[in-house]
């Protein structure tokens, strides 16, 4: 099994531009064309094995005038490459073999240069087609290896993109058992996999086909009442749930600007601490919305509680210890 003949053009221009001879293709740009090959491909995510690989394309592609971010960590290493005809890729350093945690996420194909011909052989040990095909996904690894924020971002991910059936009882209870599980069992994780799992949580519900529904069933199975007990709060009201412009909303800043309309003003201030958690996303990876929400609600001040918070209590915090360090001369 190979990859759809457009993406195996534009992985091959990508090696010979970064000097790669092999190279990993994993994520959509994989599955997408082969569930439906008039599918649109947005980004590439690629991978090598070695850090001196990895450090080496990204000096080939700066030689290049090719805009390259800087190189950000989580669980691997890896930059956002902005390339002028293939648009965005993401390149890591890593085993393709390690990538995601459900089945859908292991397929990957194997990008080879031998002879001066590039070849490539999709892998899919997991039966990520054909679990797409009947719209089940399943846990490959275990939860340990991740933790729940990242498992909970990588099931908002793959359901949000392919409208897949989260409802309780419905096929992938068995999935979302599983997140709540992985919360329960307290796995350790780094701030920064909350981030990019509420981000997920926003770009997900954008994603959505019928958000309505979407907002429903993640408020019945109670995957974010653990993970984000705000969001989670405004997801059961019902007023939000049926909100008319719920499904008219067109970027990610209005969804947020909407979620923050419709919260009762006592938790507003807790709603706005929140959503600020976006501030910390990795730029090159932000919604362009997103930062102009951020940014409009930056220095919001909506009650005394956040005013005590936010402003007076690190002012006397400030001065007390002021006053204890020339007390202590």
């Amino acid at each position: 099994m190979k990859c759809a003949v457009k993406v195996s053009r534009d992985v091959e221009q990508f090696m010979q531009d970064a000097g790669l001879d092999e190279a990993f293709l994993f994520g959509g740009a994989v599955l997408d064309p082969l569930l439906n090959p008039d599918a649109k491909v947005n980004d590439y995510d690629l991978c090598v094995k070695s850090e001196d690989a990895f450090y080496e394309a990204l000096r080939q592609l700066e030689r290049k005038n090719i805009d390259v971010s800087d190189v950000m960590r989580t669980h691997n290493i890896y930059a956002v490459v902005r390339h002028p005809q293939l648009g965005q890729i993401d390149l890591s350093c890593m085993d393709p073999e390690d990538n995601g945690i459900f089945n859908v996420e292991k397929i990957y194909a194997r990008f080879k240069r031998k002879n001066g011909v590039v070849d490539n052989e999709v892998i899919d040990k997991y039966g990520a087609v054909d679990g797409m095909r009947s719209g089940k996904i399943r846990l490959a690894s275990t939860p340990e290896k991740e933790g729940a924020y990242n498992i909970l971002r990588r099931f908002l991910a793959i359901s949000g993109k392919y409208n897949l059936d989260i409802s309780k009882g419905g096929v992938n209870q068995e999935a979302v058992g599983q997140i709540n599980k992985a919360f329960d069992a307290g796995y350790r994780f780094i701030p920064q996999d909350k981030v990019r799992c509420l981000s997920r949580l926003v770009a997900s519900l954008k994603r959505s086909g019928d958000r309505r529904k979407y907002v429903k069933d993640i408020a019945e199975q109670n995957i974010l009442a653990r993970s984000f007990p705000d969001v989670h709060k405004l997801f059961q009201n019902e007023m939000f749930q049926n909100c008319d412009k719920l499904q008219d909303c067109s970027s990610q800043k209005e969804l947020l600007e909407l979620m923050l309309a419709n919260v009762d003003f006592k938790d507003r201030d807790a709603m706005i601490d929140c959503l600020m958690q976006l501030s910390r996303r990795e730029k090159a990876r932000q919604d362009k919305g997103v930062n102009a929400f951020i940014e409009a609600v930056f220095d919001e001040k909506t009650s005394a509680a956040r005013l005590n918070k936010s402003i007076l209590g690190p002012l006397f915090a400030h001065i007390a210890a002021g006053k204890n360090a020339r007390g202590a001369k």
